[in-house]
């Protein structure tokens, strides 16, 4: 009697678990997105929109997200500052049921530094 209600105990602890991350899962890869936006924006104040914009298909084939350089609207003004944006949804999904459909906007910006060495 005590193993059945070990294994139930086992079973309900994956259960909680997998409920957790389903839930935790779409911001913890907004976090990413975020960081590899930032980087990106600090690559571009040297190279050009289209380097730039490479970096990102790049970094997006890495981390697996989905996302394309397409994706993403990158602007650079004449001091070299470089403005991403991303517009996206994502949803909490548990053992395949739609719990709450989620819409992100990230923006971020890197101004250009000039290198002294």
């Amino acid at each position: 009697m005590k193993t059945i209600k070990n294994i139930f105990f086992i079973i309900v602890g994956i259960a909680f678990l997998w409920c957790a991350w389903s839930t935790v899962k779409p911001f913890w890869d907004k976090y990413w997105l975020k960081k590899d936006m930032e980087l990106a924006a600090v690559y571009g104040t040297k190279r050009s929109i289209e380097e730039t914009r490479q970096f990102l298909d790049k970094k997006m084939t890495e981390s697996g997200l989905g996302f394309q350089g397409d994706d993403f609207e990158i602007d650079k003004d004449e001091k070299n500052d470089v403005y991403i944006a991303i517009r996206y949804q994502d949803s909490i999904r548990v053992f395949g049921a739609l719990l709450k459909e989620l819409e992100f906007e990230i923006e971020v910006r890197a101004t250009d530094v000039k290198e002294y060495f």
